[in-house]
Order: C-alpha cells, then sequence, then structure tokens
C-alpha cells in the first residue's frame, strides 16, 4: 500500500456524510463507507506506528497470513495523506484517537526529522532508529502535512467542512451557496 492512498479514508468519510440521506438504502451504506474509511484511516495509522521511527515508509506490503506490515521503500517523505484522513475522520467523527494518533505522529517527526538550526528534513529509512535524514525537507510538509496537523487540532469552526473544500494540494476553497 502506497502512503499516496492514505487519502482515501478521508475520502469515504465524506463522501458518506455527503451522501443522500433520502435514499433507501441510506443507513446501510453510510455504516459501510464509515467502516472502510475508519479501518483505511487505521492501516494508514499502523504504517506509522508499527516502525522503529513511528513514521510511515513510502510503501508498505502486509503478509498474506498474518497482515503484518513491512515497509518496502523505507524513505519518509513527509506526506500528508494520513495527517488528512486524520483530520476529516476528527471533524466527522469526534473520536479523540484520531486526535491522538496525530499527536503521536506529529511527536515522531519532531524527534526523527527536525534539523538543528531550524527545519525539518525526510529520512532514508523510517527502519533505522536513529534516523538517516535526507536532507530534503519537501514543499508539501509545509503546504499541507503541517496544514491538516494544524486543522486536526483546530476547533470545528475555523474551515468547517460543510462551508470549505481542499483541493488536491490541501488548498481551500470556499463553497458557494
Amino acid at each position: 500500500m502506497e502512503h499516496l492512498t492514505c487519502f482515501t479514508g478521508g475520502l469515504f468519510a465524506l463522501g458518506a456524510h455527503t451522501m443522500d440521506k433520502n435514499r433507501a438504502d441510506y443507513k446501510s451504506r453510510y455504516a459501510r463507507d464509515m467502516g472502510l474509511a475508519a479501518n483505511l484511516t487505521y492501516t494508514c495509522w499502523q504504517m506509522y506506528d508499527l516502525t522503529p521511527t513511528k513514521l510511515a515508509a513510502e510503501d508498505t506490503r502486509f503478509d498474506p497470513g498474518t497482515q503484518n506490515p513491512h515497509p518496502g521503500n523505507p524513505v519518509n517523505i513527509q506526506r500528508p495523506e494520513t495527517m488528512e484522513s486524520l483530520f476529516i475522520m476528527w471533524r466527522l467523527t469526534h473520536d479523540n484517537k484520531y486526535r491522538d494518533w496525530g499527536w503521536k505522529m506529529m511527536q515522531a517527526f519532531e524527534k526523527a526529522e527536525r534539523v538543528e538550526g531550524g527545519g525539518y528534513s525526510g529520512l532514508r529509512s523510517v527502519n533505522q532508529n536513529p534516523p538517516l535524514k535526507d536532507d530534503v525537507m519537501q514543499t508539501f510538509w509545509l503546504a499541507e502535512t503541517l496544514k491538516y496537523a494544524f486543522l486536526l487540532f483546530s476547533p470545528d469552526d475555523v474551515m468547517p467542512l460543510d462551508e470549505w473544500v481542499f483541493n488536491t494540494e490541501a488548498h481551500p476553497v470556499k463553497l458557494v451557496p
């Protein structure tokens, strides 16, 4: 599973919450889609939590028999997709686990990727602890990952999801009534 697919937890949750409530199958589809959203988000969280650095690899492979994750390409380049899903899942469910996971991710970024003198750097391997930095701070770290982290811990009236939509680069666009 590539880290890039970790936005899908939030995608399914938004789909469930914007579904036509007058559909005959609304309750069953809502439950199915929110369950899928929660499971996808949990899987992406596990990609972080189960590495020595507590940061996700670029992609993760799962053992067919046990479903145990193993980093494929072990680099971490500060991607935003999991934080995006945590933000959306928090806003739609108010389940504290999403904020807890986001806080643990931010602590791991701070511990493993902060650069003395300022800034952050990706990692060459999430399996190496202490980590070896790649000396690159991605633009999406600032523009997306940290924006979603900020929103995850902000009150719900800061860019409410029924008034704003975020494009693929996390730029907020005001919905027109």
